[in-house]
């Protein structure tokens, strides 16, 4: 299998492609291209005018955000096989986020234009653009969720589930996660003080439930975090 056609395969089974029409589909993925980029380079910023749709392949890209006043902010992480980008092709305004390469990274574009033919050739298309719009906003009000934990710890804790992809659930036989970012980051992130996020990061550490790298915070115990939660 080529890597055009693992990354289609990929792509493919996003929850908003999932449940489209497989022609549709099937000409949604013919139309994209594959990209690569290095670490740190920017794929599109906050501002930036309407474009394409991006479906991360492999690596890891940073989200940010600007507010009205100040940014933009390092917001979340993507996780292989999500899609973003949809917003300029709905509003036609620039972009709200802006998105960066964590990592050497694989992403899928489908250009506007591409995108644009094909909701004039198949209408019903556009079903499917909302539940790519769903799909983003759920994670969207997960991050408002996380942010409104009141105690640090689990604040942190929620914040490292939900990049590493495990907030709720643990995909069967995952490997640790290495989070690309710094505990700078995860500060920011978490709406915390440098300090007191060091304090509560070497915490967990000392409980072996994460991995202080350099640049990276590695998930080792999602399943106990997740616990952590629960508790008073």
């Amino acid at each position: 299998m080529t890597t055009l056609d693992a990354a289609r395969e990929l792509a493919g089974r996003s929850a908003w492609l999932v449940g489209a029409e497989p022609q549709f589909r099937r000409a949604v993925l013919e139309r994209c291209v594959l990209q690569h980029f290095e670490p740190h380079q920017v794929i599109y910023a906050v501002g930036d005018g309407p474009g394409g749709i991006h479906c991360l392949i492999s690596g890891s890209v940073r989200v940010s955000l600007a507010s009205a006043e100040s940014g933009p902010f390092f917001s979340h992480l993507m996780r292989p096989g999500t899609w973003i980008g949809e917003g300029p092709l709905i509003t036609r305004q620039p972009r709200l986020v802006g998105l960066s390469a964590g990592r050497r990274s694989a992403v899928m574009l489908l250009p506007l234009p591409a995108i644009q033919s094909l909701l004039d050739t198949y209408p019903a298309g556009w079903h499917a653009i909302a539940m790519l719009t769903f799909v983003n906003l759920q994670t969207a009000v997960m991050v408002l969720n996380d942010l409104m934990i009141r105690d640090d710890t689990k604040r942190l804790i929620a914040t490292l589930l939900r990049l590493s992809g495990h907030r709720f659930v643990s995909p069967a036989e995952s490997d640790p996660i290495a989070l690309d970012l710094s505990q700078d980051d995860l500060a920011t992130m978490a709406n915390l003080a440098r300090s007191t996020t060091l304090a509560i990061l070497h915490r967990l550490a000392e409980a072996d439930l994460i991995r202080l790298d350099y640049r990276h915070i590695v998930v080792l115990e999602p399943e106990r975090l997740r616990r952590m939660l629960k508790t008073d």
